[in-house]
């Protein structure tokens, strides 16, 4: 919701729904939804249970806080701005009362860091005493939106008794709640905590990525809406063509069996009813989960966009707790009703007996899949390795214990950890379409995982199957390449790229050309040699595959890209010597984001630049001092990844180009880089770094925690000398281009 469209619905907004009064002390219960302290009171004295409250709203039970006072719910920071925000609205028709000296007056003023209203007279001394001479301090007649907006995001104070002024700027990791500098001073000496900014940060991109399910969630119940859909239209469609069937049939013996006709017409027609309705039951009821599921969402982009840091933090366990109860609330079991197909069977033989036979009969024919008669089965359904692809087959049967496919069958697979919470990557689910599924999923991180297989909805046998997940972990399996200028020889190699055929092409730096091997090693052609010409290279670098089957390749001295077919011949170039939008000046990493668009580190004019499939400059991210060297820039899930080869950190950006953060610093330990260069995303998920100074590559999740590494300076199987590039095979092998060691090394789980 904009500001203007709340500035509109303000009252409406600050009015408690139990006494429709405006909010005394708002206090938010795990549905979200906020009341008067004291309306909580009096409506938990009606209703049943000690230990929990009913949501007066939507009827959902809350955990009554342990020391028995609803005073101890999270209060709501968020609606005590908008009550202010209402007091600053009104202030022209009636008088505000001032927080120091309690006079009621029109001409108030507003502070942003005391959050306190003052009138004339007490402005003056609060603007001069030392402690809060540089408040921001504005007089209530001035305010405009963007003030309403601050008013609303101000920091959140301390509630505990004489602690009011305190902001809270702390996360106290051992009690999992916000604190200011006096109670980390009186209550939490000793314990874990964080900077209540950071912990933020972290927790909106966890938030994020509940959303980001609960949109899958949402599109699956769509998608189910949109198979019921076409399932009742199949339906209609073969009731009618039975009917129409009938019609033919009995028209050649029409003179007889008139009454005989109608009465099979009625059989169909109520047949096909009932599972109509059946069908639509079941729709109204998902519809009703859609609406469920739009309504967290909505009340999700709120908390993010309106919500302070510390509402955040204290609210992300009662939205994990409702998405939780509706990612695990249980499709409905399906009538075989839903199944049916509608066949009339001709009975020509009728013809000579007309007076003591049927017309004919409506078969009931069903496929359908039995989920408890299907099964998995495969090598890895017990374990795995964490940035590893784990590998089943999915085995659909009917009720006669035949194997059996059936276009309709939804077929799901979900994995949780102990906690219930979802701790992999997208399942990848291919369909024989002979009743066989392979599926292959790739764990995130380590430990006991539930992994849970449905069939419409229903669970197959053997499941859930417990999945024990090792901790990271990769092993050289083979390399190529050695030192030299021949055919399949390589000199300080540094870019590598692999394209959807599982092509690795390689540009052969100090040989100034490009060389393509297949997936085990083996030289398939190669293309470019010394020159500034079309064509020729000056020491290439970067390299990336487009979908359109083009190879783009950073020219490093000659300050431009080059574009290529697949085969190696000649389609463009970009570029040229400079510092203006379009030119370059020793490009480096090349990658293609989810739009087709080529992301180009420019090291000399330390930006990454985006140009089109055609070379058209479209915009740059990184102004003055963003980067000292960018080396290289992925797109990973919504965001750019950059990593600065100088100041030794990877620095994240939205699309747009909007900074959001950075992480790792110079150093040798987990996290810490020293040359990052080359990036690459592993079938997990995860983020891959070529920590080429430290002579290994790091693995580590988004937001920078460190999963695992592998490599260790040497030149001996799975060692590294300085790693430049890396990338990965669809079948999960990980490939790394080493420039100092002249080779590619293939590594897997």
């Amino acid at each position: 919701m904009d500001i203007k469209t709340l500035l509109h619905n303000l009252r409406e907004e600050v009015s408690c729904s139990v006494c429709t009064n405006i909010f005394t002390d708002p206090k938010q219960l795990q549905c979200l939804h906020s009341f008067c302290a004291q309306c909580l009171k009096q409506w938990h004295r009606t209703s049943y249970g000690r230990d929990t409250i009913r949501c007066p709203k939507c009827q959902v039970l809350s955990k009554v806080p342990e020391s028995g006072d609803l005073k101890d719910l999270p209060t709501s920071f968020y609606l005590n701005g908008l009550i202010d925000v209402l007091a600053i609205k009104e202030c022209k028709n009636s008088q505000v009362q001032c927080g120091n000296c309690d006079k009621k007056s029109s001409e108030t003023f507003y502070c942003f860091q005391c959050c306190i209203f003052y009138c004339q007279e007490c402005v003056i001394g609060h603007n001069i005493m030392r402690s809060s001479k540089d408040h921001r301090v504005l007089a209530l007649k001035d305010f405009q939106d963007k003030d309403f907006e601050d008013v609303i995001k101000r920091p959140s104070f301390c509630s505990k008794q004489r602690h009011e002024k305190e902001e809270l700027k702390y996360f106290c990791k051992n009690c999992d709640e916000a604190v200011c500098q006096t109670c980390v001073l009186m209550d939490h000496a000793g314990h874990a905590l964080e900077h209540l900014e950071e912990e933020a940060e972290k927790q909106k991109i966890e938030i994020k990525s509940l959303t980001e399910e609960q949109k899958h969630n949402l599109q699956a119940k769509i998608n189910t809406v949109g198979q019921l859909e076409k399932e009742y239209a199949r339906l209609i469609q073969q009731g009618e063509e039975a009917k129409r069937n009938v019609q033919s049939f009995v028209e050649d013996v029409i003179a007889v069996i008139q009454a005989k006709r109608d009465n099979v017409i009625a059989k169909v027609e109520n047949q096909t009813k009932a599972s109509l309705q059946a069908l639509t039951a079941e729709k109204t009821e998902t519809e009703g989960e859609i609406k469920s599921i739009e309504s967290t969402l909505e009340k999700t982009n709120e908390l993010l966009t309106r919500s302070t840091d510390a509402e955040i933090v204290q609210l992300k366990k009662s939205l994990c707790a409702i998405i939780a109860t509706q990612t695990e609330s249980q499709p409905i079991k399906r009538d075989p009703e839903s199944f049916l197909v509608l066949v009339f069977k001709e009975n020509k033989k009728m013809l000579d007996t007309v007076n003591s036979e049927e017309i004919g009969t409506v078969l009931h024919t069903y496929n359908k899949t039995e989920a408890g008669m299907s099964f998995t089965e495969g090598k890895e359904l017990s374990e795995g390795f964490v940035g590893g692809e784990v590998q089943f087959v999915l085995v659909t049967k009917n009720a006669q214990g035949q194997q059996c496919y059936n276009m309709h069958d939804n077929v799901t697979v979900e994995i949780t950890d102990e906690r219930h919470l979802k701790c992999a990557t997208e399942v990848r689910i291919n369909n024989n379409e002979d009743g066989q599924y392979h599926i292959s999923y790739s764990p995130r991180d380590s430990g006991r995982f539930k992994v849970t297989v449905k069939v419409n909805g229903e669970q197959t046998l053997g499941n859930p199957l417990i999945v024990q997940v090792k901790e990271f972990h990769l092993i050289s399996i083979s390399t190529f390449g050695t030192f030299g200028s021949n055919v399949g020889m390589l000199h300080k190699p540094c870019g590598l790229a692999v394209n959807a055929s599982d092509e690795i092409a390689v540009t052969d730096s100090f040989n100034h050309r490009v060389q393509i091997f297949n997936a085990n090693g083996l030289y398939l052609r190669s293309f470019g040699r010394l020159g500034n010409g079309m064509g020729a290279f000056k020491t290439p670098k970067g390299i990336t595959f487009h979908q359109n089957g083009n190879i783009f390749v950073a020219d490093r001295d000659n300050h431009r890209v080059q574009i290529f077919s697949g085969e190696g011949n000649l389609v463009g170039t970009f570029g040229g010597k400079g510092s203006l939008d379009a030119q370059l000046t020793f490009p480096r990493g090349l990658s293609v984001d989810s739009d087709g668009n080529i992301l180009v580190a420019d090291k000399g004019n330390k930006v990454v630049k985006i140009f089109s499939p055609n070379g058209k400059f479209l915009r740059k991210i990184g102004r003055l001092g963003s980067f000292t060297f960018p080396a290289h820039c992925i797109q990973c899930d919504r965001y750019l990844v950059v990593s600065d080869n100088s100041e030794h950190c990877i620095k994240v950006f939205d699309k747009d180009g909007n900074f959001q953060y950075k992480f790792g610093r110079k150093g040798a330990g987990d996290g810490e880089f020293k040359d990052p260069t080359g990036l690459s995303v592993n079938k997990s998920g995860h983020l891959m770094v070529c920590d080429g100074g430290n002579h290994r590559i790091q693995v580590l999740e988004l937001s920078g925690k460190f999963v695992g590494k592998f490599g260790t300076k040497g030149s001996g199987a799975g060692g590294l000398d300085r790693p430049r590039s890396i990338s990965v095979l669809s079948d999960g092998r990980i490939v790394v281009c080493e420039t100092a060691n002249h080779r590619i090394q293939l590594f897997t789980s």
